[in-house]
C-alpha cells in the first residue's frame, strides 16, 4: 500500500519511543526481537481482526498473517483473544501499558522488557510506528554509535551499498522511513561516504 503520511503524530510518544529504540539496540537486540511485542500489541487492540488492523496500519492483511505463522500464533489466536478478554475483566481500571507487559511476558517469552521500555514501545506503536522502520533506525543508530562496516555486515549481513540503499529513504521526508525518522535529522554524510556521493553525483548528470 502507497505511504499516506499520518496527520497529528503526539511527539512525546514518538520522540521517547526513538530514544528507546536506541536503549534496546545498547542492549544487543536486533529488529526482529521486537517483532513479537508489535504484533502482539496489535493483535489485542484490534482484538484479533486482521482486516481492521491492515488497515489501520496501511499494510496487506496477508503481510500481518505471515507475522503471526512465523511467530507461531497461527493457530493460537482464539486463546491469545480469550486471555486478553479475561486480564480486562479481571483487571479493567489498569493502565493498558501495564496489563499488555503482563499478557506479553505470558505469550512473548522473549526478549523481556523493563516497564518503562514496554511503555515506551507501546507508545511508538500507537503513534502508528511502522514495524519496517526499525531496521532503517537500527542501521543509523550503528552509524552514529561509529560502528564499523565491517561490524554491520556481520550483525546483519548487509554490505556498504545495500545498507546505503536501505537508508537512501530516510533522506527524503515523504517516504515512510523519511517521515518516521525525521526527528533525528539525517544526514546525507552520514548516510552515503564521500566516495559514493561523488558516483551518485556524476550518475545525476548523466
Amino acid at each position: 500500500m502507497p505511504f499516506k503520511i499520518p496527520g497529528t503524530v503526539p511527539k512525546p510518544k514518538w520522540n521517547n519511543g526513538l530514544s528507546i529504540l536506541n536503549r534496546l539496540w545498547k542492549r544487543a537486540l536486533f529488529p526482529e526481537d521486537l517483532e513479537r511485542h508489535y504484533f502482539l500489541h496489535w493483535f489485542v487492540v484490534y482484538k484479533g481482526n486482521i482486516i481492521q488492523t491492515a488497515k489501520a496500519l496501511q499494510i496487506h492483511r496477508n503481510t500481518i498473517q505471515g507475522h503471526f505463522l512465523d511467530l507461531g500464533y497461527s493457530k493460537k489466536s482464539v486463546k491469545l483473544r480469550h486471555a486478553w478478554q479475561k486480564l480486562n475483566e479481571k483487571s479493567p481500571k489498569t493502565p493498558f501499558e501495564k496489563k499488555f507487559l503482563s499478557f506479553y511476558n505470558r505469550f512473548g517469552a522473549k526478549p523481556r522488557f523493563s516497564p518503562d521500555e514496554n511503555a515506551a514501545l507501546v507508545g511508538l506503536w500507537q503513534v502508528k510506528f511502522p514495524f519496517k522502520t526499525l531496521t532503517p533506525h537500527y542501521l543509523l543508530w550503528s552509524i552514529r554509535s561509529h560502528k564499523p562496516k565491517d561490524w554491520i555486515q556481520k550483525k546483519m549481513g548487509y554490505s556498504y551499498r545495500h545498507r546505503a540503499r536501505l537508508l537512501s529513504h530516510v533522506l527524503k521526508p515523504k517516504s515512510r522511513d523519511g517521515f518516521w525518522l525525521s526527528p533525528l535529522k539525517p544526514q546525507v554524510q552520514e548516510i552515503y561516504s564521500s566516495r559514493y556521493r561523488t558516483i551518485l553525483a556524476r550518475k545525476k548528470k548523466r
